[in-house]
């Protein structure tokens, strides 16, 4: 997982059960020694309840970390569930497109 001079982080293929923990690991140094983050989920290209999951603790590092994250380019399927769970309503990045 790389992340440019700006904080931007694009993430490619599927967010679902079967990948979210490798993408949490390989996330976890990403939120050392920077103070925003943006990951842009344009290449991500089929997600589950736990891609929300993934990026709840995404918001839940950043704020222990003291870094601001934001998310861009959500899928409707992906604002989808954040809005069956409310969660868009919690934090207004997971609204962004």
């Amino acid at each position: 997982m790389n992340v440019d001079a700006d904080g931007k982080v694009c993430l490619v293929g599927p967010l679902t059960f079967s990948t979210v923990s490798a993408q949490l690991a390989a996330s976890a140094a990403l939120f050392t020694d920077r103070s925003r983050l943006c990951f842009d989920l344009s290449g991500v290209t089929a997600v589950d309840s736990a891609a929300l999951a993934l990026l709840v603790e995404w918001l839940r590092m950043g704020r222990e970390h003291g870094v601001t994250v934001q998310f861009s380019q959500l899928s409707p399927a992906l604002r989808s569930l954040g809005t069956v769970s409310e969660l868009d309503q919690i934090d207004a990045t997971l609204a962004m497109s």
